[in-house]
């Protein structure tokens, strides 16, 4: 496996790995009404349109705050991607957030996800980040397990909107995200 830096060209991939990762993950876990609309509406195309606007935006910029990787299986297939960046609610930029961290339902418990975050983590705190804050559907119990393993501590709970239903989640939190940057 390996682990690099995304381009525009992983959009169309990162879409697949994103929508599918995300419904395989979250199925049951929120009303099904919302679960179908999220079936109908989010498209590997719709979110490869969302990477694509992302990266380029990253490209462009000349003091990149964001993180975007990918995981490459040994024949170059992308099987999973997270993504970071200095928190939004916090002036000092000392507080990294991932926004994303998925991976191939057929690939989990390989350590894709647990490379894939610390990777994230060293880069992020290449970028000034000190801390690191993650959070995740409250009823997505192996992403809560898989956090409490790397570390993290859960330090809040809040709501989701998720197509006008308010879903619980839970924030995990580490005070030095070097912790995290060297478990994966």
């Amino acid at each position: 496996m390996r682990i690099r830096a995304a381009t525009v060209d992983d959009a169309p991939a990162m879409g697949r790995v994103m929508v599918e990762s995300w419904l395989s993950a979250h199925h049951g876990q929120m009303p099904e009404a919302a679960f179908q609309k999220r079936v109908q509406e989010w498209t590997p195309e719709v979110s490869a349109r969302g990477w694509a606007r992302a990266l380029t935006e990253q490209a462009v910029t000349s003091n990149p705050r964001e993180v975007f990787l990918v995981a490459e299986d040994d024949d170059g297939v992308l099987v999973g991607l997270v993504s970071g960046a200095a928190a939004a609610d916090e002036p000092s930029g000392s507080i990294a957030e991932i926004g994303s961290l998925y991976v191939l339902p057929s690939r989990r418990g390989q350590r894709v996800g647990r490379s894939l975050l610390g990777a994230a983590c060293r880069e992020l705190g290449d970028l000034g980040c000190s801390s690191l804050r993650i959070g995740v559907l409250a009823a997505n119990l192996p992403a809560r397990a898989f956090y409490r393993a790397m570390g993290g501590r859960e330090v809040d709970q809040r709501m989701f909107d998720e197509e006008g239903h308010l879903l619980p989640m839970t924030v995990y939190a580490w005070a030095d995200i070097t912790t995290v940057a060297y478990r994966g």
